[in-house]
């Protein structure tokens, strides 16, 4: 039976574990990739209150189910540019729910090592 230390171990991950190294013209440069999910000002039930309230004021009566999942397109800037049913293919709820971007506030954006990125963020809408 071979001795196997815990740095010999393969990781998962980027490039299968092996460090990434970037060079210039001074030399390697370590990589470092922070990322951070978007989030709704206030968290996730302020969310959910905020998406409820604005469905409940529309015009057209629609009913929702007690659970329906939804998913967020944001820009770099925390700009919501697309809000859509999951899984739901009912056009008016996917009226209703568009419309609700238009009155949405800004998040705090997704970002990597600093920089606002384009992000996806799906969330649960409970009743």
């Amino acid at each position: 039976m071979a001795a196997v230390s815990s740095s010999s171990l393969a990781q998962s991950g980027l490039n299968g574990g092996k460090p990434i190294i970037t060079y210039n013209t001074y030399g390697p440069l370590p990589t470092i990739k922070t990322q951070t999910p978007p989030s709704f000002p206030g968290g996730e039930d302020k969310l959910n209150a905020f998406v409820l309230w604005q469905i409940e004021e529309a015009e057209t009566s629609l009913k929702l189910g007690r659970k329906t999942w939804l998913t967020a397109t944001l820009d770099g800037t925390g700009k919501v540019t697309e809000l859509v049913p999951t899984y739901d293919s009912d056009p008016t709820l996917k009226k209703e729910v568009a419309e609700v971007v238009t009155s949405m506030p800004r998040w705090n954006p997704g970002t990597i090592n600093g920089k606002g990125v384009e992000t996806k963020f799906q969330f649960l809408l409970r009743r």
